[in-house]
């Protein structure tokens, strides 16, 4: 049988990905066009900075894709980064007048009893859990492990996403027009925490450090839900603007010289140099490691209060012995963020990214996350529709 492909946006703080994929063997995925095209960005303070910038973008990349692709492109699944998702967590539950067996039917009328019950604002996105129980304390953490178990109760620790109204907006906008029917949406740090790490491994607390360019976000999941995150104006672009102020540079100079540090280097002669090549002037080493950590710091207090704040008492977790999970553009752009992290927030830390050929870099890590769960729900929504066509009936996902 044909893999069926699914077509994923992607949209960073200042770059858009569009792409078309399917599953191959031994989890590799096979791609069948990708293109990625900056945009003039976002920020928690403006939202887009400017829309028609990303509208253009989104045009490029669908544009090129689809003049080398064979067939319609009719439904699409976009990546929300986390500065535009809410997540709201909720114990809730249902109890039955006799023992029944639990069925996917009783999964979704205890995920819509609790939606019910949630004030919120936006456009409702999506749902997960952080796990099940039965009311035996036992935790489970998928649908598969509950169907066909009898109780009389069932409990789940749920979560639900929400997306702002400008940025739905402002996606339809984009997409519409471009000939796209279905647009469905996924929160991009959910994708990345499922996707990144093992099940058995999410059966505790993961911590993701998500390092963009224009904004960073700290995210905690645990079994299949988000249980806290926040989201700030913290990223590579901090750096270079610190830079830039520090020593009277462009932009291009201000990228090359952090290309160019090490920040986990160890000692360094006070007249230890570097030379730019773009204008050939000399800095000291030193004062340029200084003015990067200066900026880093800033994003690495933020990680600290999150952790204050939700986390205060860190041996419920295991912090002594935990790591701290680090993705996205500024890993590879910041050599020996993670160890400075690490300092920061007293966690051991985890370069994280996808186990693929070419793709086993943390800028990849979102796309590549985004497209393992669009074809999760692609593959779970056929599979559903044939149970309730056997059963006479339809099912809408």
């Amino acid at each position: 049988m044909r893999n069926e492909s699914v077509a994923i946006l992607d949209i960073r703080s200042n770059e858009v990905s569009f792409l078309i994929g399917a599953r191959g063997v031994n989890n590799t995925f096979v791609f069948k066009g990708m293109q990625t095209e900056k945009y003039n960005g976002y920020s928690l303070e403006k939202g887009f900075t400017d829309k028609e910038s990303f509208q253009r973008a989104v045009e490029r990349c669908v544009s090129l894709i689809q003049k080398n692709y064979e067939g319609a492109i009719r439904e699409i699944f976009v990546g929300v980064p986390s500065g535009n998702v809410t997540v709201l967590t909720k114990g809730h539950m249902k109890s039955y007048s006799y023992k029944r067996k639990i069925s996917l039917q009783d999964i979704d009328a205890l995920y819509e009893s609790g939606l019910n019950e949630l004030m919120a604002s936006g456009k409702y996105i999506r749902r997960s859990s952080m796990y099940f129980t039965l009311g035996d304390n036992r935790k489970y953490f998928t649908k598969e492990d509950l169907c066909g178990i009898s109780t009389t109760m069932l409990k789940g620790g749920l979560c639900y996403y929400f997306t702002t109204e400008e940025f739905y907006d402002s996606v339809e906008e984009a997409l519409k027009p471009l000939g796209f029917t279905t647009i469905n949406y996924i929160p991009s740090t959910l994708a990345q925490t499922t996707y990144l790490f093992p099940r058995e491994r999410r059966e505790g607390y993961v911590f993701l450090l998500d390092i963009g360019f224009y904004t960073s976000s700290i995210t905690v999941l645990y079994g299949n839900g988000i249980v806290h995150e926040e989201t700030y104006d913290n990223g590579i672009a901090f750096i270079l603007k610190t830079l830039k102020e520090a020593f009277g540079i462009n932009d291009s100079v201000a990228m090359e010289m952090l290309l160019a540090a090490n920040i986990s280097c160890g000692p360094i002669k006070e007249d230890e140099s570097w030379t730019s090549v773009n204008i050939g002037e000399k800095y000291l080493v030193e004062e340029i490691n200084n003015a990067i950590t200066f900026a880093l710091s800033k994003l690495c207090e933020k990680v600290a209060a999150f952790f204050n704040k939700y986390y205060e008492d860190k041996n419920i977790l295991g912090f002594e012995t935990g790591s701290i999970s680090i993705t996205g553009e500024g890993v590879g752009m910041i050599k020996g963020v993670g160890e400075y992290v690490s300092k920061h927030v007293g966690m051991l830390p985890e370069v994280v990214t996808p186990d693929l050929p070419y793709y086993d870099k943390p800028m990849f890590s979102s796309r590549i996350a985004l497209l393992d769960m669009a074809l999760s729900d692609k593959e779970k929504k056929k599979w559903v529709n044939k149970i309730f066509e056997c059963l006479g009936g339809n099912k809408k996902w």
